[in-house]
């Protein structure tokens, strides 16, 4: 192979890395079940940031991973990046991971923290 070769293909390769994986890192709702599932735990972990924000909730001896909205979304909500803390009780409703293979894991349509509830993805009803 050539060197122009090799730098095209190299170049190419970039790209379809760059196109494929902001798509597989982003949390879509098809892996979830249609059934609605609410959780009621103590907040492990609060992270914010993208693609999705993300919890870890304590729910007895489960530990779960609670997605959230991404954080422009989150924002439009109301929900900024300091009222979800280490220890304080939440309440996630959407929907549950739909694989029965014990994966603990659920995306939030509407997060409540304490009185208020924060309507991530309002056109979900």
């Amino acid at each position: 192979m050539k060197r122009h070769e090799i730098l095209v293909a190299g170049a190419s390769l970039a790209v379809l890395l760059g196109l494929t994986l902001p798509a597989h890192a982003h949390h879509g709702w098809g892996w979830y079940g249609n059934e609605p599932f609410e959780l009621t735990g103590i907040v492990e972990d609060a992270n914010m940031g993208g693609p999705h924000g993300t919890l870890k909730l304590r729910v007895g001896a489960e530990l779960w991973d609670v997605v959230l909205a991404p954080p422009g979304r989150n924002n439009r909500a109301g929900l900024a990046n300091d009222i979800v803390q280490v220890g304080m009780e939440v309440t996630a409703r959407g929907h549950r991971w739909q694989d029965d293979a014990g994966r603990l894991e659920m995306k939030t349509e509407r997060l409540v923290v304490g009185e208020t509830t924060y309507d991530l993805y309002p056109e979900r009803d």
